[in-house]
């Protein structure tokens, strides 16, 4: 998994490439819990070019979406691939993350 970082200190915009697996997940959560010092109003994760999660992907993005809020800063989910998406529905986790 490769994350690249784009956008301002308002609105960060970050796009996953690759996996979110049990052996990068714990690297997504670290990456996006850095970005609390820069203080984003909102954080974008731009799935378009993840073609795969598991559960612990899935843990992770809770996790992320729960603590953030904390920090009353939101966090979007965007572009999610096909397969990505039946899976969001199927968890039912697109309704948290509004994207029904």
């Amino acid at each position: 998994m490769e994350l690249v970082f784009e956008g301002n200190d308002e609105k960060l915009n970050v796009k996953v490439i690759g996996d979110i697996v049990a052996d990068s997940a714990g690297e997504l959560r670290e990456s996006i819990l850095q970005l609390l010092s820069r203080k984003p109003e909102e954080i974008c994760l731009d799935l378009a070019e993840m073609p795969f999660i598991d559960t612990s992907g899935l843990g992770v993005l809770i996790g992320l979406r729960t603590h953030l809020k904390k920090h009353s800063v939101k966090l979007t989910i965007i572009n999610p691939q096909d397969r990505v998406l039946h899976v969001f529905r199927l968890t039912q986790i697109s309704k948290l993350f509004g994207m029904e």
